[in-house]
């Protein structure tokens, strides 16, 4: 992170003066809120306010102009109607105050007419080099000075912890803050951005990842205002990334238009961006609370688990949350069994997996069971169902929660308790003890989940490898582009694929001709495929604009006439610029290889299953190009398809090489061509092992 960025944010998180513009001194209102707010939270550094007269408030000074502060504050907060903000920006300028948060909306989540206003206040900002955060948030915070700058009365937390927010909009982190502390994680930093006007998402997330008191991070966001370098952040992120992401239909995106003027991707794209940078994405508030508890804990290894219950119906209902998450109960060994025997002798419980306590009492004997179990080299982590009786068990479940701490601690791997007892005790565990506690066996599992999968995403992200570069004949990409610019339309089959094969992705043996009478000169051997050329007609096959499997050149003269016939029945006044003979290709299996430019995350690049029903199916995998060679295997197997191409029901194995290899291709053309903005290659006939792959068609869009 750029060093003077980083230490701009850092003022925003310890200033040492405040100055909060828009309080009252006679009524309650935001201004005097945030002030009472940094006063009842025991913020060690001054606060001055600005109202429109001198006075004080809790014997803070208050002023009627900034020109009266007796020093320059660090940070000034804005809170006063939208048409006044720019003179009080002035103002913050004129006095040298370089960092501003501005908790005033009615900006463009309103109106895009308002944007005037924005790009006034940004104006300002770039003359006087000031840093903004907002309009349209409720500010920043943290927790070890008692500095927050939100409009709502927030206690102080009992301690700090390792959990650091980013959200876009005040209510959402208001009620991420509530979360982490209503479940004694608490929090460390907190960024509301609003609007993002200047500082946004990715600032803070760049200041968070190189923050050494925060070891999670935790984000709202409707939209990404740049979304690659988002990505390209979190993909050198050491550290847990847990996103809320909305805005995900058309109706939420036009209330994140009028909220925070949040701009969409589409979501698979998101998707895409988050599993390729080992970011987990969350649903709800449930989900997020248990991602926080759940990175309380050591990251798990694996999906090797270990279920220990003090009820038999409750271990039955965590094997079946452990097939939902794919947790694998792994069968003890006669070695474990017979520790087991050592430290209790039953008759009763099955010593087997879910092991059954139900009989045990003795919490000595629970301790020594974990124990036992965390050292089993082949258990990555244990889901522990704890029932029990708050009136006689309650202390002892608290000591026993502490000395699981301890074993956590030391063995470095996750117990995951699920606690079953009355409500009020419940809350009181889950506010007052520091062991992360789940209220199900699911939410149990869940948990465990979500930390092995983060552990395999960031364990894949940093072991991608390299993208390779390949050779790209950018002149001929360049020359058909300019050809295509000066007819006003896009690229017709034929130069598309010689698009391919700029890209090193080499076609079957194809030639355009402009009728019949060169059918048998064009130099493309019998059995050939013809399609028409026609710039009105992209979609051959929906015009009858196809024929496969023409034998000889009386065949072929047939066919043409018949896509003649029907493009005229089907379009008529299209122009036909051609038709493209093709040697037919081997049988094969029908995939496709697309790439698109995404206006938010750049240049992208997708695998699925192929062929006419490539919509209909919607088997794919996305990434964010240019993808490594393993990255482009990961795609490949996260499709439906995959065991076809690994060989089906008998069928020979398909050259999944060669069918990366144009993944990677395709991938590397669209990050270093930036006028293409979308690429398909539909089918692409993947043949057996060894026997390379065939590319057929192409569609290609400046």
């Amino acid at each position: 992170m750029n060093q003077s960025l980083q230490s701009i944010i850092d003022t925003f998180f310890y200033p040492r003066s405040i100055v909060v513009i828009g309080v009252s001194l006679s009524k309650i209102n935001l201004g005097r809120i945030i002030v009472l707010n940094n006063l009842q939270r025991g913020f060690n550094g001054q606060l001055y306010g600005i109202s429109t007269e001198d006075g004080s408030i809790e014997n803070v000074p208050v002023y009627d102009s900034l020109d009266k502060i007796p020093e320059t504050p660090d940070v000034a907060v804005i809170i006063t109607p939208a048409d006044t903000v720019t003179s009080y920006m002035e103002s913050c300028g004129r006095k040298g105050i370089k960092q501003v948060v501005i908790e005033t909306g009615g900006f463009s989540e309103y109106d895009s007419g308002k944007n005037t206003i924005e790009s006034e206040i940004l104006a300002i900002a770039r003359k006087y080099g000031m840093r903004l955060v907002g309009p349209n948030c409720v500010g920043v915070g943290t927790a070890d000075t008692g500095m927050m700058n939100a409009f709502g009365l927030f206690p102080r937390e009992e301690k700090p912890s390792n959990v650091s927010i980013i959200s876009q909009s005040g209510g959402i982190g208001n009620t991420f803050i509530r979360i982490l502390n209503d479940n004694h994680v608490y929090w460390q930093k907190f960024a509301s951005v609003g609007n993002k006007l200047d500082l946004d998402e990715v600032d803070f997330l760049q200041y968070f990842l190189e923050d050494e008191k925060t070891g999670v991070i935790m984000c709202y966001l409707e939209g990404f205002k740049r979304g690659r370098e988002f990505f390209d952040a979190a993909m050198k992120a050491e550290k847990p990334i847990i996103i809320l992401k909305s805005n995900r239909s058309e109706a939420s995106a036009q209330i994140a238009q009028s909220h925070t003027t949040a701009l969409s991707s589409s979501d698979d794209v998101i998707e895409a961006a988050f599993n390729q940078a080992g970011i987990i994405r969350v649903e709800g508030e449930d989900d997020l609370k248990t991602a926080a508890l759940a990175f309380q804990l050591p990251v798990v290894a694996g999906n090797q688990v270990a279920v220990l219950s003090r009820s038999g119906g409750h271990a039955v209902i965590t094997a079946d949350a452990c097939a939902k998450y794919g947790l694998n109960m792994i069968d003890f060994s006669e070695e474990y069994i017979d520790t087991l025997k050592q430290i209790y002798k039953t008759r009763v419980i099955a010593h087997q997996n879910p092991l059954d306590l139900g009989e045990i009492f003795d919490y000595t004997i629970f301790i020594s069971i974990v124990e036992e179990t965390l050292k089993l080299p082949d258990v990555h982590g244990i889901i522990f169902n704890h029932l029990y009786q708050a009136s006689y068990e309650g202390e002892s479940s608290r000591t026993f929660l502490d000395a699981l701490g301890k074993l956590v601690k030391q063995y470095k791997k996750p117990v995951y308790v699920s606690l079953t007892s009355n409500a009020e005790e419940i809350t009181d565990i889950s506010k007052n003890n520091s062991f992360p506690s789940f209220s199900t066996p699911l939410q149990a599992a869940e948990a465990y989940h979500m930390s092995r999968m983060y552990n395999e995403r960031s364990s894949k992200r940093r072991n991608r490898g390299k993208v390779v570069s390949f050779d790209v004949n950018h002149d001929s990409i360049k020359l058909i582009g300019e050809q295509c610019d000066s007819e006003g339309r896009e690229p017709n089959t034929n130069e598309a694929l010689d698009i391919c094969r700029a890209a090193g992705i080499v076609p079957v043996q194809s030639a355009l001709i402009s009728g019949v009478k060169e059918l048998e000169t064009c130099g493309v051997s019998f059995p050939v495929a013809i399609k028409v050329i026609s710039a009105e007609a992209s979609h051959k096959s929906d015009v009858g604009g196809v024929r496969l499997n023409i034998h000889t050149a009386d065949e072929g003269a047939g066919a043409i006439e018949e896509i003649s016939g029907s493009l005229k029945k089907i379009m008529p006044g299209a122009k036909i610029d051609g038709f493209l003979v093709q040697s037919m290709a081997e049988p094969g299996h029908e995939f496709f290889i697309g790439g698109r430019r995404d206006p938010t995350f750049g240049p992208l690049v997708m695998a699925g299953a192929g062929g006419i029903y490539v919509e209909v199916l919607h088997d794919t995998a996305t990434r964010l190009a240019p993808v490594t060679n393993r990255e482009a295997y990961d795609m490949v197997r996260e499709l439906a398809l995959y065991p076809v191409m690994k060989g089906a029901r008998g069928k020979a194995p398909l050259d999944s090489d060669a069918f990366v290899d144009a993944i990677c291709r395709v991938s590397y053309l669209m990050a270093v061509t930036e006028s293409i903005q979308e690429i398909d290659l539909n089918p692409v006939i993947v043949h057996p092992r060894g026997q390379g792959i065939s590319i057929v068609d192409s569609r290609v869009f400046f």
